[in-house]
């Protein structure tokens, strides 16, 4: 649950001593940016001679380097091998899922039975007009499928029916609207969300006839959980650690806050009038969110049904049971834990060590979920309530390559403040502890997601080269637990960032490596996380890579989507606030002192690609060591396996090019 609300918001983002740059360095900043501003996005002519320009520059470096043709052709192979993953079950116990066998996009699949031949839904042709997609939404009866499709990535989701039979047409499109998070009413009519990155809007379809009808909006980032009976529950995000669950009559159209403000994952009917959701509210700062029950007749008093004593990743709620069923997380890694409306344990089958981030089920107890590891690539399992083993659905080629070898340590560093912050660590298996191994240290996205020890191909290449790989997850990060998450908000972010600076202090101290063979990389949030640190602690490591990443705070909240604005303000600061500009990398761009590679993607949705262009202009401006590419076919990241191989080979040639002489 939580990682449906995560790829949904976001957007790709006490005190320390910051490095104070002269006022000089202020205003060449500033004038540059005042010059950049009057064409970066709005003259598309110069916009696409300065990309073309960037780009041909930073393709004939790395091209032209030692490293090139042998890491295309590792991770070539290496990302050419399957995956299945995000498994949904309709009543007729029919499973659908998505898996990428040896085309450019993950297309929707289905199968009756376990390990039988799968059978595709969506066209192949798809691949060759950049459409992939973004998610899909399995009716119970199984006559049909919702899928949200998008175009290089850009988020912008139009929604196609496809029969049970294979049959499939468009139901809604627009090249300027995001539609997202429906809910089914009946087997002719859902609810979903309609947004123009400006405003939301709740809205009703109805299939035989095609008409739309509007039927609710506010102001920020709300969206349906599910539907009974003439009444929709939904959640309303104020931030990424604040949220309320509200309800909306069908016929009257109007509203009622059924919780308090906090932290609500998600809200289920288990009847007509109880609502199960996950939540903090009943939790000490340092527990982890419990299981709840809402009585509608006297909303916003919970009841206690189930506290998992860790995290929760995902779950469902099998209605006609009773029965809730969740993945939780331990370290990253999964266990699988099913409870009755009474919080009592029920025995279900276990899977291996791993790691599980979607669940669904169907009404009759037939329970699905995704399943990966170090050593297994991603599946799926199914079982039914009652059965003492679960099978796996399909099994996934590698194509020879043996994976048994990777191994990963949660292992635990300390930041400034004697604060021990999590990680994972990978170590190719000759490596020595003589301080002179090539290391990269990799921060995640959100901010609230967590590094998970999951299958990863290009982890399996890193080692092969013998670096040294370490995820940290710092104060911000999900997995553990509500106060861990909400330990970076407004102030406390330099907290955070003190954090993921005391990473590469490991990396030396422990004597893995050295200032001169570290690099630091990250994407989305992790490459607004590189932006800072290449600024705040320039001389820590020997470069880095920021992909898709925010320079300027304020930039990315005005010129995005500001649907979620006010949900940044509080996790960020208010926009034209002094904590803000403390918090943008690009106004402090004079203290970058090693090679970095900026990356973004032109149809990107969350991080607004101006904000990455800006960045890597000034710094080019200035002098500095800086490559800029900008994928002209991506959104927020590759969208087809082709551009996927070129940006993990740009990222790691620029990498070994910098960390192995």
């Amino acid at each position: 649950m939580k990682s449906v609300m995560i790829f949904l918001l976001i957007a790709s983002l006490m005190a320390i001593s910051f490095l104070s740059p002269s006022s000089m360095a202020d205003a060449e900043v500033e004038k540059l940016l005042k010059e950049a501003d009057s064409w970066i996005i709005q003259d598309t002519s110069r916009i696409m001679s300065y990309l073309d320009s960037c780009n041909q520059v930073t393709d004939n470096v790395l091209r032209n380097s030692r490293h090139w043709e042998s890491t295309y052709e590792d991770l070539s192979f290496l990302l050419g091998i399957d995956l299945a993953t995000d498994p949904k079950v309709d009543n007729t116990g029919r499973v659908y899922f998505l898996m990428r066998i040896t085309g450019q996009v993950q297309a929707l699949f289905y199968m009756d039975q376990p390990e039988e031949f799968p059978h595709q839904l969506t066209p192949n042709n798809w691949a060759d007009q950049g459409i992939s997609i973004g998610f899909f939404k399995v009716h119970p009866s199984g006559r049909y499928v919702l899928v949200g499709i998008h175009q290089f990535g850009n988020e912008n989701f139009d929604i196609y029916k496809f029969d049970r039979d294979g049959k499939f047409s468009p139901l809604l499109s627009d090249p300027d609207i995001q539609y997202r998070s429906i809910v089914f009413k009946n087997e002719d009519q859902f609810y979903l969300i309609s947004n123009d990155r400006r405003t939301q809007t709740l809205i009703k379809y109805t299939i035989s006839t095609g008409k739309i009808d509007s039927v609710y909006t506010e102001p920020g980032w709300f969206g349906p959980e599910d539907y009974l009976n003439g009444r929709l529950i939904l959640t309303r995000w104020l931030s990424f650690s604040e949220s309320q669950l509200f309800l909306l009559d069908e016929r009257t159209k109007k509203t009622r806050d059924i919780t308090k403000r906090g932290l609500f994952y998600g809200g289920m009917f288990a009847s007509e009038e109880k609502v199960l959701t996950l939540t903090d509210a009943l939790s000490t700062k340092e527990e982890f969110t419990k299981f709840a029950m809402i009585d509608l007749k006297r909303p916003k008093k919970l009841t206690l049904v189930y506290d998992p004593q860790m995290e929760v990743d995902a779950f469902t709620l099998i209605r006609r049971a009773g029965i809730g069923v969740a993945a939780t997380n331990k370290d990253g890694y999964s266990e699988l834990v099913a409870f009755d409306m009474k919080g009592e344990r029920i025995d279900i089958p276990q899977p291996r060590i791993g790691v599980i981030s979607n669940i669904a089920s169907n009404d009759y107890g037939d329970v699905v979920f995704d399943f990966s590891s170090p050593q297994v690539a991603p599946t799926f399992f199914h079982f039914r309530l009652g059965w003492q083993k679960m099978e796996r659905m399909v099994t996934i080629s590698t194509f020879g390559f043996d994976f048994s070898n990777i191994e990963v340590k949660v292992i635990h560093y300390p930041s400034k403040d004697g604060t021990m912050i999590p990680a994972l660590l990978y170590v190719p298996r000759d490596a020595k502890r003589d301080g002179n191994n090539p290391a990269v240290v990799v921060y995640h996205g959100g901010p609230p997601s967590q590094s998970r020890p999951y299958f990863q191909r290009n982890i399996a290449f890193a080692l092969s080269r013998g670096l040294v790989m370490l995820f940290p997850n710092v104060r911000g990060s999900s997995g553990y637990g509500p106060a861990w998450e909400q330990a970076d908000n407004l102030e406390r972010r330099f907290t955070a960032l003190e954090d993921a600076a005391s990473a590469i202090d490991y990396l030396i101290n422990e004597k893995w490596s050295n200032p001169d063979k570290i690099a630091i990389w990250g994407a989305s949030y992790g490459g607004y996380t590189v932006n800072y640190l290449v600024v705040n602690y320039p001389n820590k490591f020997a470069c880095a890579v920021s992909e898709v990443g925010v320079a300027d705070v304020d930039y990315e909240n005005t010129h995005g989507d500001v649907t979620f604005r006010a949900g940044w303000e509080k996790e960020m600061g208010p926009v034209g606030s002094e904590l803000t500009k403390k918090l943008s990398p690009i106004f402090y761009a004079q203290n970058l002192s090693r090679p970095i590679l900026i990356t973004a993607g032109f149809h990107d949705p969350r991080v607004f690609p101006g904000d990455p262009r800006r960045f890597g202009y000034v710094l080019s401006k200035l002098g500095k060591d800086v490559l800029y590419y900008e994928q002209t076919k991506s959104g927020h990241g590759g969208s087809q396996k082709s551009l996927l191989i070129e940006d993990f080979t740009r990222s790691y040639v620029f990498i070994l090019e910098h960390l192995i002489k």
